[in-house]
């Protein structure tokens, strides 16, 4: 198993691993897309903290819901509907019981291949699917409610959350939405991302698909991180460039993305 082979990890800061004798890694997995925005986002720590001093930890009703439903709705829109849960599998579990078919959200696709980067990726509320949505949340998975997104209204039974976990994703969230606001993954255009990747990998920035079948998968993944670069645990789940890198990184990671 990959994660099998990932030393033990001392601390971890924006888009990168740090051992305790001091090697470093580039996450490109960050816990399957949930840390878009790196580790240690600005913020989260100190919102959970507040939420344990206030001393409420179980899944009581609380303001941080409605503060939860207000964030999710700043950024798909006021007229959504949205349903807590208490994980993204308990909110899957949710609609299959009412035979609900659903899509997943990642922030942020701009796809190369076409040279069409969209700048405002952030709208599936009016995507002409017109399925349920279940975002995935700029949280690492263990403290991520699961939450359901529709146009229209649902027959959902919510779960009740800790507040805890629900103040930290009002945190993230709003992080996320100045996040999508500021980035610019530009920088990867102008330096050939996708003439390096072609063949190799389908590149919808900041996400990168592999191209290889899933036997060659883990043969990709060792020689990363033989590089010092970890990818996607998961073959169909994608991998994750960070918004900026030094030149040296920059060009390394070019290679071995032409290369693999």
């Amino acid at each position: 198993m990959m994660m099998n082979k990932i030393p033990e990890i001392n601390r971890a800061r924006g888009y990168f691993l740090y051992t305790a004798d001091g090697k470093r890694y580039l996450d490109m997995a960050l816990d399957g897309g949930r840390l878009i925005m790196g580790h240690r986002q600005k913020g989260y720590g100190q919102a959970l903290k507040n939420a344990i001093d206030k001393g409420i930890l179980p899944g009581f009703p609380s303001p941080y819901a409605h503060r939860l439903k207000q964030a999710v709705k700043a950024l798909f829109g006021a007229g959504c509907h949205v349903y807590l849960f208490k994980s993204e599998e308990h909110a899957k579990a949710a609609l299959a019981t009412q035979g609900l078919e659903h899509t997943l959200w990642r922030p942020l696709a701009f796809n190369t291949d076409t040279a069409s980067s969209v700048t405002n990726a952030c709208d599936p509320i009016n995507d002409p699917i017109n399925l349920p949505i279940i975002p995935v949340l700029p949280i690492p998975a263990a403290f991520a409610p699961g939450v359901v997104v529709s146009k229209s209204e649902l027959n959902l039974a919510e779960e009740p959350v800790s507040p805890v976990i629900l103040a930290g994703a009002v945190r993230a969230l709003y992080n996320l939405k100045a996040f999508l606001a500021d980035v610019d993954y530009s920088s990867w255009e102008k330096a050939g991302i996708a003439e390096a990747c072609k063949g190799k990998w389908r590149v919808e920035l900041p996400y990168l698909y592999p191209l290889c079948t899933r036997d060659q998968y883990p043969a990709v993944w060792d020689a990363f991180f033989e590089a010092g670069i970890i990818l996607s645990f998961d073959y169909d789940t994608p991998s994750i460039l960070p918004p900026e890198l030094s030149d040296g990184n920059r060009k390394k990671l070019l290679k071995l993305l032409a290369e693999c």
